[in-house]
């Protein structure tokens, strides 16, 4: 008896509305939960989106964290072998090495300290935006737009004071 399995019950839609459901069977309806897409997406980028089933943005998430993360350490890279050639310089008191002057070193190793910032801080941006990204598709992904939405735009004569009457535009939205 303790062996025994639990079974799915498939419930359509428009039942759901009609007759409310026992304890039990509203245990086996899974809902999409926006909470477990932000978990899954600060866990492991992409995660989330696969969560959501939207797949084709997983190669977007990786493609430009790659690209970012390369950045950055491409940058860091720099940084360092033009501050190792500055600090040589000022250290031995020579004002080139292997065909660089000091100042250009002092200004390579600034722009390239810079830059590694920059898309350090533009990484964790976008990080932080496929979490936003996945939080804002599971949110939507049980939204339903009716076909009764419509929007009217008519032109109208507004009465004001005096003999000369207002032309404007009126806007009815209605859903």
């Amino acid at each position: 008896m303790a062996q025994e399995g639990d079974t799915l019950v498939y419930i359509p839609s428009e039942d759901l509305l009609q007759e409310p459901l026992s304890e039990k069977d509203s245990l086996f309806i899974a809902r999409h939960s926006a909470r477990t897409a932000v978990i899954c997406s600060a866990v492991l980028p992409g995660l989330g989106q696969v969560y959501n089933r939207k797949y084709w943005k997983v190669p977007i998430v990786y493609a430009g964290l790659g690209g970012f993360v390369y950045a950055v350490k491409f940058n860091e890279d720099r940084y360092q072998s033009y501050k190792d050639k500055f600090n040589y310089m000022v250290v031995n008191k020579i004002e080139e090495y292997e065909g660089i002057t000091m100042k250009e070193a002092e200004f390579y190793k600034n722009y390239h300290r810079r830059y590694r910032d920059l898309f350090a801080i533009i990484t964790a941006g976008f990080y932080i935006l496929q979490v936003v990204d996945a939080s804002v598709d599971a949110n939507l992904i049980d939204y339903d737009i009716s076909e009764d939405l419509s929007l009217l735009l008519d032109p109208v004569l507004l009465p004001s004071p005096g003999k000369n009457h207002t032309f404007g535009l009126r806007c009815c939205l209605s859903f």
